[in-house]
């Protein structure tokens, strides 16, 4: 007993140094196993997001954000997740059949409560003027537009500076990104002129 005193006295710092070294070791194998079963549970996750789209919501509805969909969904699916639109929701301007696509915008207005002769006065003034301009607006203005979000509008900016003004409505179809179903969404709503 006394030998083996002796000897840890004697070796004393090489026995704390052999102790630190292996509490090192088996610490950075904890943290390594701990590591790979973060990043397998965040590639479980990125796996399942990978079959979604995210589309955000704002306006008159009771949870506004960032929500994540199922491929195909519709915008009657996004109003349903995000908690229903709010009592001043005005949804008659929105296509509750539209598909989204990712990176959608959904703005659902807020009702405006007009008297009969604003309404008619509105009526007798220049349509044109509510119309969006593609060959000229800006993209917060083109993100106004139904369906249309950050990312798409940034996407007629850069495809209008490329290749020059739209002749016709239909020519913004030829912008990544609007198909047929997206353009019929906004056609009533956008001018060249």
């Amino acid at each position: 007993m006394n030998r083996i005193k002796n000897i840890i006295i004697k070796y004393k710092s090489y026995i704390i140094c052999i102790i630190i070294i292996l509490l090192s070791v088996i610490s950075i194998i904890i943290q390594d196993i701990d590591r790979k079963n973060t990043l397998k549970v965040n590639n479980n996750e990125l796996n399942e997001k990978n079959n979604k789209i995210a589309v955000y919501v704002s306006g008159a509805v009771k949870s506004p954000g960032v929500y994540y969909l199922y491929k195909n969904s519709r915008v009657y699916n996004l109003l349903d997740i995000c908690g229903g639109i709010a009592d001043n929701a005005d949804i008659t301007k929105l296509n509750l059949a539209q598909k989204l696509v990712d990176e959608d915008k959904i703005e659902v207005p807020i009702k405006v409560e007009q008297k009969d002769s604003e309404v008619e006065e509105k009526d007798i003034e220049d349509e044109a003027s509510d119309l969006i301009n593609i060959n000229n607006a800006s993209e917060t203005e083109l993100e106004t537009l139904n369906g249309i979000g950050e990312a798409t509008a940034k996407k007629i900016v850069e495809y209008r500076e490329k290749n020059g003004k739209f002749d016709t409505i239909e020519d913004i179809m030829e912008v990544p990104g609007i198909g047929e179903s997206k353009y019929n969404n906004i056609k009533e709503n956008i001018c060249v002129k």
